[in-house]
């Protein structure tokens, strides 16, 4: 794709993030995405696959919802996971995280105030995948009011089970906001043999269900792709689903 979004480094206090800026003239919303160099095009992506945001918009028909990708960097894991994590029963190094909330600060009182400040948007909706994901679903713990909508697909509980089990079994969450949750049934990677790590992703999509529901989320769906894989290729579909669901709330 010929890039159209300009691009953004917001920082404070020593911490900085490339942001990645959609926005269709109409928008009064904005979704914000995390890993942004996949957000946009196949060719700036991570694996080569991206989200292909603007073109779900478009082939949609959807007119007043910006697109806002915030890149991750070689700190990802620290920035998106609540937890020190790892592998242990798979024989993985430790993968990193723990620091997750010097991202969600970012987030949360950097971006949203430069984005209403330059662009006056009335509401903003999350969305990420595996890490991502969990970013997503522990950054709506938050309950910030202007966040109306959270895309949480494929979440990787597994990566320290126990921790995530209590955090959800002690959660609150807004009542008020939608939550999608995705999985795909045929979803692998190198952490496992592949017929177990995809019934760990099931497992776990629907603990993220069960968790949102008993601490207060009322609006909730729950997506199961049979064939789906651990890529943006699958993620596009339910990605259209909640562009769609955020633009006429």
């Amino acid at each position: 794709m010929k890039r159209k979004y300009e691009i953004a480094v917001l920082s404070k206090g020593g911490f900085a993030r490339t942001v990645r800026i959609y926005v269709p003239k109409k928008a009064d919303r904005a979704v914000i995405m995390h890993d942004g160099q996949n957000v946009f095009s196949d060719g700036e992506a991570t694996f080569g696959k991206s989200w292909r945001a603007p073109e779900i918009l478009k082939n949609a028909d959807i007119k007043n919802t910006a697109i806002i990708g915030v890149d991750s960097t070689n700190t990802r894991y620290d920035d998106y996971l609540p937890f020190p994590s790892a592998l242990g029963d798979y024989d993985m190094p430790e993968i990193g995280g723990g620091k997750a909330d010097t991202y969600f600060d970012f987030i949360e009182q950097i971006l949203l105030p430069y984005l209403d400040k330059r662009f006056g948007f009335k509401r903003y909706a999350l969305i990420g995948s595996s890490a991502g994901a969990i970013a997503t679903l522990c950054f709506a713990l938050r309950k910030v009011p202007c966040v109306t909508a959270y895309g949480i697909f494929s979440t990787p509980l597994f990566v320290t089970r126990d921790k995530y089990a209590e955090l959800l079994a002690n959660a609150e969450f807004d009542g008020n906001a939608s939550y999608l949750v995705y999985v795909g049934g045929n979803e692998t990677d190198d952490a496992a043999p592949p017929e177990k790590i995809s019934d760990m992703y099931v497992d776990d999509a629907f603990s993220v269900v069960k968790g949102l529901r008993n601490g207060g989320a009322q609006k909730i769906k729950l997506r199961l792709e049979n064939d789906g894989i651990h890529d943006e290729i699958s993620w596009r579909k339910p990605e259209s689903e909640f562009f769609i669901d955020f633009s006429k709330q």
